[in-house]
């Protein structure tokens, strides 16, 4: 898996100052999802256990994702990540979803 940054998670964070995120498939969307086969992600900055993740060094940031990601995906998948958000609310999502059945 790569994973890409694009601009505006990359000004938002430095304007944060964050050097790490942790991408997780999100599990509790899928009871209220209409989209079977389609892979969701949760972007966070604050993890209690590193341990439990693998660690992807980008160029100024370290990316950690749930191990479980590596079952889906292949090597050459890209997965881009971005943030939305006004004024001073913003979060780190992942663009693409991924569509586990095709």
């Amino acid at each position: 898996m790569n994973f890409l940054i694009d601009d505006k998670a990359k000004i938002f964070l430095d304007k944060k100052n964050i050097r790490e995120i942790y991408v997780n498939p999100d599990l509790d969307t899928k009871g209220a999802c209409c989209g079977p086969g389609v892979c969701d992600f949760v972007v966070t900055t604050k993890e209690d256990n590193k341990d439990n993740y693998k660690k992807e060094r980008s160029k100024d940031i370290d990316i950690f994702y749930h191990p479980n990601l590596k079952m889906f995906f292949e090597d050459s998948d890209e997965i881009l990540i971005s943030a939305f958000g006004l004024g001073t609310f913003k979060k780190l999502y992942v663009v693409n979803e991924k569509n586990l059945l095709y």
